[in-house]
């Protein structure tokens, strides 16, 4: 999936877990775009993290705990 689809999807979810209303649209997209560019510039430090210091963390808990960082 690449980066608009992605976003697509998150903010789609903000909508539904904001009880599907209309006319607030771009805002989902913002809010979308900034979850998303935090989750990359996450990623990135990982992986920066496990090249400099050979340590790894299990995908699936680091994107948990970002979520939930994120209050989502």
């Amino acid at each position: 999936m690449g980066r608009e689809d992605e976003i697509r999807t998150i903010a789609y979810r903000i909508w539904e877990e904001e009880g599907c209303g209309n006319g607030r649209d771009c805002e989902h997209w913002l809010m979308a775009e900034t979850i998303w560019e935090d989750k990359k510039k996450s990623e990135a430090s990982l992986k920066d993290s496990e090249a400099e210091f050979g340590q790894t963390e299990p995908r699936g808990i680091h994107h948990s705990l970002l979520l939930k960082m994120l209050g989502r």
